[in-house]
C-alpha cells in the first residue's frame, strides 16, 4: 500500500489555491496592476515618494478644500489616522491644513500647489494608462470591459 502525504500543510496550500480562483482575484489582479504601472509612472514624473494611502488621501481634497472629518469619513478611517497621514502629506508639501473660518474647531485640508501638480500629473498618467488598455484590446473591447465591470458592480451590491 502506497502512503500519501495528506499533511495539513498539503491541504492549506491546496485550500489557498482554490481561494483565489475567483472573479474577485481576477479583478483585484488586473487593478494591482494597474495601480502599479500608475504609480511607476507617478514616481517617473518627479513624485517618488506618493504612496496608495498618500492618493487615497488627496483625491478626497476638493479643490476649495475638504474638512478633515469628511476625508476620515471618505477613507473610513478615524480621525487620528487621518491626521496622521494629512500631516505626512503636509510634511512633504503636498497639502496644507487651514482652520475652517466657519467652525473654530475644524481643520480644512487644501492642495498646494506641489500637490496641485501632482494630481495633474495622475490625471495625465490615468488618461495614459486607459489609452494603453485600449491599444491592446481595441474601443469596442474597452466598452464591453466598462460595461462588464458595471454590471459586475451591480451584481454583487
Amino acid at each position: 500500500m502506497e502512503k500519501t502525504d495528506d499533511s495539513p500543510q498539503e491541504k492549506r496550500l491546496g485550500e489557498t489555491d482554490d481561494l483565489v480562483e475567483h472573479i474577485g482575484a481576477d479583478i483585484w489582479q488586473a487593478f494591482r496592476a494597474y495601480e502599479n504601472a500608475m504609480y511607476e509612472s507617478v514616481a517617473d514624473h518627479g513624485f517618488p515618494d506618493i504612496s496608495v494611502a498618500d492618493s487615497e488621501i488627496l483625491v478626497l481634497v476638493a479643490a476649495k478644500g475638504t474638512r478633515l472629518v469628511d476625508i476620515a469619513r471618505g477613507r473610513r478611517i478615524s480621525k487620528q489616522a487621518a491626521h496622521e497621514q494629512i500631516q505626512s502629506l503636509v510634511g512633504r508639501g503636498y497639502l496644507s491644513v487651514e482652520n475652517d473660518p466657519t467652525d473654530r474647531r475644524a481643520k480644512i485640508i487644501r492642495h498646494t500647489e506641489m500637490g496641485k501638480r501632482l494630481i495633474e500629473e495622475m490625471r495625465e498618467v490615468k488618461v495614459n494608462l486607459n489609452r494603453k488598455v485600449e491599444a491592446a484590446i481595441g474601443t469596442s473591447g474597452l466598452t464591453q470591459l466598462k460595461a462588464l465591470l458595471a454590471w459586475t458592480k451591480t451584481a454583487v451590491e
